[in-house]
């Protein structure tokens, strides 16, 4: 095999190691291109490791021998996906890195919210234990994670680690079937049964036009007093106006994410003003990834696709 060209273009997301490549490369990287970076200095190539940035007609016109676009991340829907298509380049993506990293995430966010740990904490910031106020714990009364049910919605591989954590707890799991299913799956409740049911709804299923605001208000009030809503999923799956409704009027008890609609966010996103108003909401930048041994495999992941796919046996393509 010729050698063969390969330019990482956002080095920043990924582990400080070098790549081991099956076959001879000329390898550039760096560590954050801009878009516009990206179409006046990157030219030729034949693979591309991309994790933000457009693959767009300037790009591939640039670089007219481009054969495979390897994705660091699982998602693909920022990717012109019919535009590649068309000049015949291969996608893959990364799968399967993440699973338990992403669900422990979701179950520290459950422990976080049922135990009031927002208010307790904030208690404990303005001494109210430390000046007699032995009472102030009271007012933030905690609950058990054992008994009650959560409703997952998605049931791919970080919903089914999250149903065995929770289950090792004592709880009730549910998967909820999609919403507006006029039939129900084996293994499945209805989404209204789902949502009516559940103590915490945690949401881990794709973003697509189906999905959108999946949680609006409508549902938030088919919600049982008391609930919790968890979203490690994509942002745009909660319509973020009635997040802030909810949670202000009491009807939701308290929202954690660790995605939001915008990334990165402006500093007014309702959410975010939310999180530093409540002790109920908790809000993270999109880390419930990026364990030590989750970025190790991420890594290692790639660079198998690359040399997997850039050989002829496909591997996580999308």
């Amino acid at each position: 095999m010729k050698s063969l060209k390969i330019t990482c273009t956002e080095k920043y997301v990924l582990l400080d190691q070098a790549f081991e490549f099956d076959f001879p490369v000329n390898y550039t990287e760096f560590e954050q291109l801009t878009q516009e970076q990206f179409a006046t200095q990157v030219f030729d190539q034949d693979v591309l490791i991309i994790s933000d940035l457009d693959i767009n007609e300037t790009i591939l016109k640039n670089n007219p021998n481009l054969k495979l676009v390897a994705l660091c991340s699982t998602g693909f829907n920022h990717v012109n996906m019919p535009l590649l298509r068309q000049h015949g380049i291969q996608v893959c993506n990364i799968r399967g890195y993440a699973g338990d990293a992403v669900a422990e995430h979701a179950f520290t966010f459950m422990i976080y919210l049922i135990k009031n740990f927002g208010q307790q904490l904030q208690g404990i910031l303005e001494d109210k234990w430390s000046t007699g106020d032995s009472s102030f714990h009271l007012a933030a009364p905690m609950r058990e994670l054992k008994g009650k049910t959560l409703t997952i919605i998605g049931k791919g591989e970080i919903g089914l680690s999250l149903a065995q954590k929770a289950e090792a707890f004592g709880m009730h799991v549910l998967f909820s079937e999609r919403k507006g299913a006029t039939t129900c799956r084996e293994g499945y409740v209805s989404f209204e049964t789902a949502i009516q049911t559940a103590d915490i709804v945690s949401l881990h299923c794709e973003l697509n036009q189906q999905t959108r605001h999946l949680i609006d208000a409508s549902v938030l009030k088919m919600m049982k007093p008391n609930s919790l809503l968890i979203n490690v999923g994509r942002g745009g799956l909660v319509d973020a106006n009635a997040i802030v409704a909810a949670i202000e009027s009491g009807e939701l008890a308290g929202y954690a994410a660790d995605v939001l609609d915008q990334e990165p966010p402006p500093v007014d996103h309702p959410l975010l003003n939310l999180h530093k108003q409540h002790a109920n909401v908790l809000i993270t930048g999109h880390i419930a990834w990026g364990t030590d041994e989750a970025q190790q495999r991420l890594f290692l992941t790639i660079q198998d696709n690359i040399n997997k796919n850039m050989q002829g046996i496909e591997q996580n393509l999308v």
